[in-house]
C-alpha cells in the first residue's frame, strides 16, 4: 500500500532564535571590525577598555551561537536565520581564539 501524502496549510515563520542569533552576530561582528581598526590606529596600545569591550563581544558571540544552535528545536520553522547566525557566530569564535592566540605569541 503506498504512503498518502499530508500537506501542511500552516504557514511555517522564522525561528525567533535564528533571528536572535543573526543580529546578535552581526553586532559582534561590527564590533569586532571597530576595535581591531581602534586598535591599529593606537599601534597595539588600546588599554583595558578596549579589551573590557572586547571580551563583552566574545560574549556575545558565544550566546548568538548558543541561540543559533538552539533554534534548530523548534518545531515547523524556517531555519534560514539559524543557519546564518551558527555560521557567523561559529566563524567569529574562530576569529576571536585566533587574535588572543596572536595577542599572546
Amino acid at each position: 500500500m503506498a504512503k498518502r501524502k499530508t500537506y501542511s496549510f500552516e504557514e511555517k515563520k522564522h525561528s525567533q532564535k535564528g533571528i536572535t542569533s543573526t543580529v546578535v552576530g552581526l553586532l559582534a561582528f561590527v564590533i569586532f571590525v571597530v576595535l581591531i581598526l581602534i586598535s591599529c590606529y593606537y599601534n597595539g596600545n588600546g588599554g583595558t577598555y578596549l579589551g573590557s569591550i572586547g571580551i563583552t563581544a566574545m560574549v556575545l558571540t558565544i550566546y548568538g551561537l548558543i541561540c543559533g544552535l538552539l533554534s534548530f528545536q523548534e518545531r515547523n520553522k524556517i531555519y534560514t536565520f539559524s543557519k546564518i547566525g551558527s555560521i557567523l557566530n561559529g566563524i567569529l569564535i574562530a576569529g576571536w581564539i585566533g587574535l588572543i592566540l596572536l595577542g599572546i605569541g
